[in-house]
């Protein structure tokens, strides 16, 4: 499974979220999804898991975020 970078920026842009704020409402640290925007990390368990909550969450297509 890849985490698509682009969308979930798209998502912190709409939302008006900082990235430590993405990062609180996936339940990760900054640095950790700094590393995985940065393309020097990939995602794991975790962060798919936040991805997958914060979209039932929000009602959003995981698909969007998750492939």
């Amino acid at each position: 499974m890849n985490v698509n970078i682009e969308e979930l920026l798209l998502l912190a842009d709409t939302e008006q979220w900082s990235i430590p704020k993405l990062a609180d409402n996936l339940g990760v640290e900054y640095s950790y999804l700094h590393r995985v925007i940065k393309g020097k990390k990939n995602g794991g368990g975790k962060l798919f898991k936040g991805i997958y909550q914060l979209c039932i969450n929000k009602n959003l297509d995981v698909g969007r975020f998750l492939f």
